[in-house]
């Protein structure tokens, strides 16, 4: 009797992603994938394709469309369903959870006439907390990994099929992809690929699965010549549909001849590197030695089964970037529930919850600012349509809320041309200027944060970034390495990169805030408001702290106040200590550009950094045509400099612009009484 082989690929592209990105993923995998599926027609297949790429190949490449359609004409592809856009299911509320879902169904419906009973369980984010809505829109199969049923406590010897679960009395086949066949496939010959699923047939395994990402046939490093002009995939498809062992076979046709091998209950999970990428820095640098340590000892072989990383939810707490975009997806999710039988507002919602832009690991993810402006920029002109639909009359300062469920308030404010958030929990600090002809978050900006990747790549400085993998391999087995120039980038902030960041420091200097190797005296930088009182327009911030020089503590009380007026945002920041001393008081504004190529600081072309002194501090922005000035009553030292972060992604090291950064410093002495205007024009 020959194994059950059941494939699949899943392909996703973020929304409104580059267009040239997507038509090279288009030329470089889909399409040839889709081609050499065609021309095989004993391929049977799964498939997985986000609701906004699988529409972008309808549109825009109309011949990839019909070869799919051909595909499914002839029983041979079996498609899975998932959220429309791709959101981490169980990070947004229940309704959207099925609404996204079901919105993929019934456009797989329209078009293919399938109407899916698997989904693909993005980033393979498990918790069980899914399963009733899934139930209840007909989804029957969720594909996890291994490691998923390795974390409950199972022995890899008993992963000898699918599995059930339940939640609420809802029932679902639960099907594990196995990790081998995932970083066997496309990296190593069709040989090796046959005798791994034969040898599990050997061990009395009843079905075999492998369901990963469809970007690693042609779109990661080194594969496309190794897939397609080296023929490994048609290679693949004729050496299985050869083989007297093995048979290719589609999930739905594997519940009806094969019976479960049990029922589990999961860990809140995902696959085993998300764990790793979604711990602290220096959690995950420990997390790796402890690993490499049990490798050469006696519980080598239990280390999956007991050593776990974080879960996916922990990049909210380790990103507070993330956070704020999320929670404001949730918020608006909640209060505009009313409204999401309007298609529009629908949709908006639903596209600013796809998922990339809220986490990091082997992908750029949450560092690649187009990304993160894809995702605010439909959650802006979502904010404006349910403006519209409450017929709000604007401008208006609301309550202050728990917007970001932190335990902490902010304070949202509406305007006829921009919105922005004022946070408690970092005292009287702007987070957002969300400009509405633009749909465009002029603060977008993440802090440069130490990642436990840092460690390695510090080790492995070259004069050019080389990569050490000279034959095809998975991204998650290359090293890279950095150059000195983008090695000096690695810098580490240690508070969040708003606006109206308040310091207290020995010297205000523009070298030691580039480096944020200045000292830092207060506790004002990163400590939350002890009140905030809205009245009318007006936003007062209150906080009693302290400078803390020579091991003493001097009692220091501070108030922001902030009114908004048309385009302005007029301040007014007082500071006073108990008593006289010597440092410098700085207020530090950080901007973000879609590229800052375009951009002019006070009348001169863009650069990296620089200083000035005067009343008014003003950038230009040519590509948004936008203005952004910083006037204030009396004259004070400006710099700025270039926010540059270093992360990584598939394609290897990213050095990238993330803002601008600029502040103004005077001395302090004993009180300050700094009165100015945030313009945007």
């Amino acid at each position: 009797m020959k194994i059950p082989f059941l494939f699949g690929i899943h392909c996703h592209q973020p929304a409104e992603n580059f267009y040239n990105v997507v038509d090279w993923a288009i030329n470089e995998s889909y399409a040839p994938f889709i081609e050499t599926a065609l021309k095989n027609k004993k391929f049977k297949f799964s498939a997985h394709y986000s609701g906004w790429l699988l529409e972008y190949i309808r549109v825009h490449r109309e011949d990839v469309f019909n070869n799919l359609k051909k595909i499914n004409d002839e029983g041979r592809v079996e498609f899975f369903a998932g959220g429309f856009y791709e959101p981490i299911l169980s990070a947004i509320p229940s309704d959207d959870r099925k609404g996204q879902v079901q919105m993929l169904i019934d456009y797989i419906n329209n078009y293919f006439g399938q109407k899916p009973a698997g989904l693909w369980l993005t980033e393979r984010v498990w918790d069980p907390a899914v399963i009733p809505d899934m139930a209840e829109i007909g989804i029957k199969h969720i594909i996890v990994d291994d490691y998923h049923l390795i974390a409950a406590g199972f022995p890899k010897e008993a992963l000898t099929g699918y599995f059930t679960t339940e939640q609420d009395g809802c029932l679902v086949n639960l099907f594990p992809i196995d990790m081998g066949l995932r970083y066997l496939t496309p990296f190593k010959p069709q040989e090796e690929v046959i005798k791994h699923i034969i040898d599990a047939k050997n061990r009395n395994v009843k079905l075999i699965s492998c369901f990963d990402d469809g970007e690693k046939f042609g779109v990661w490093p080194n594969t496309y010549d190794w897939v397609y002009t080296k023929g490994w995939l048609k290679n693949f498809i004729k050496a299985i549909s050869n083989e007297k062992e093995i048979e290719f076979m589609h999930y739905e046709e594997a519940v009806q001849k094969i019976k479960p091998s049990g029922h589990v209950y999961l860990p809140i999970t995902s696959y085993e590197e998300m764990g790793e990428w979604s711990l602290f820095a220096d959690k995950a640098e420990k997390f790796e030695e402890m690993k490499e340590y049990l490798k050469t000892s006696p519980y080598s072989n239990n280390i999956e089964q007991f050593l776990k990383g974080s879960v996916w939810k922990n990049f909210l707490v380790k990103y507070p970037e993330s956070n704020r975009l999320h929670k404001r997806t949730v918020d608006l999710s909640i209060k505009g529930r009313k409204y999401k039988n309007n298609p529009e507002f629908k949709d908006l919602l639903y596209r600013s919850q796809c998922n990339d832009s809220l986490w990091h690991g082997v992908f750029g993810g949450l560092y690649l600012p187009n990304l993160r402006n894809n995702a605010w920029a439909p959650l802006i002109q979502a904010e404006a349509m349910f403006e519209k639909l409450e017929n709000m009359k604007l401008p208006i300062v609301e309550k202050p809320a728990d917007i970001d469920r932190n335990g902490y308030e902010e304070v949202y404010t509406r305007g006829i041309d921009f919105n922005c958030i004022f946070e408690t929990r970092d005292f009287g600090q702007l987070t957002a200027i969300e400009l509405k002809d633009k749909n465009f978050n002029l603060l977008n900006v993440i802090s440069r944060k130490k990642e436990a990747y840092h460690a390695k790549l510090l080790k492995n400085i070259k004069p050019k970034q080389e990569n050490k993998a000279e034959e095809t391999a998975s991204i998650h087995d290359m090293e890279y390495s950095i150059t000195p120039e983008d090695a000096d980038k690695i810098i580490y902030d240690w508070y969040n990169k708003n606006c109206f960041v308040d310091h207290f420091v020995d010297k205000f200097a523009l070298e030691t805030f580039q480096k944020c190797s200045f000292r830092e005296f207060s506790d004002f930088t990163n400590q939350p408001a002890d009140s905030v009182e809205v009245n009318g327009e007006n936003i007062c911030f209150k906080r009693t702290g302290g400078i803390y020089i020579n091991n003493e503590k001097i009692n220091t009380s501070m108030e922001k106040s902030f009114t908004l007026s048309d385009n302005n945002i007029n301040f007014n920041i007082k500071a006073k200590a108990a008593k006289k001393i010597e440092c410098d008081y700085s207020c530090e504004f950080n901007f973000h550009f879609a590229d800052v190529s375009q951009i002019t600081i006070n009348n001169k072309e863009w650069a990296e950094h620089g200083t000035f002194k005067g009343k008014k501090f003003e950038i230009v922005d040519k590509y948004l045509n936008k203005k952004v000035a910083i006037e204030v009553e009396k004259e004070v030292d400006f710099i700025y400099f270039t926010l540059y972060t270093v992360s990584q992604s598939e394609m290897g090291i990213d050095l990238t612009v993330q803002g601008v950064t600029v502040a103004f410093g005077v001395p302090f002495g004993k009180e300050t009484n700094i009165k100015g205007t945030l313009i945007i024009g």
